[in-house]
């Protein structure tokens, strides 16, 4: 088990250590709007602890699975999470220019202000 212990390089093994205290915060303010940026991050964590297991065992596998899994598949969800939130921040942005319009003045919150 020395050995094994022996083949992990020091500064990755400290990766998993300080992804999983960042994980904390990230879960603490999770959020369902920010579901995919959290998907996005655990799949980073997924990603540094296979880093460091693929040291000593199934080394390809883990290898295509940290890569593709972890940090293709991290990317991916933040790709689609920034697009998700894009749209949305777009769609209230509509909503505020189509109040305009009608001449109903928008408050600072996104709601209608009195008048």
């Amino acid at each position: 088990m020395q050995s094994g212990l022996a083949a992990l390089d020091p500064h990755k093994a400290v990766l998993p250590i300080i992804a999983l205290i960042g994980l904390v915060p990230v879960l603490l303010r999770y959020r369902r709007s920010s579901r995919l940026f959290v998907v996005g991050y655990v799949l980073l964590v997924v990603a540094t602890v296979v880093t460091n297991v693929e040291n000593l065992f199934l080394g390809t596998v883990l290898n295509y699975a940290e890569h593709y899994l972890g940090l293709m598949g991290s990317g991916l969800a933040f790709l689609f999470a920034a697009y998700v939130r894009r749209k949305q921040v777009l769609g209230d942005d509509d909503d505020g220019a189509e109040a305009a319009a009608d001449g109903q003045e928008v408050a600072a919150d996104g709601g209608s202000a009195e008048v």
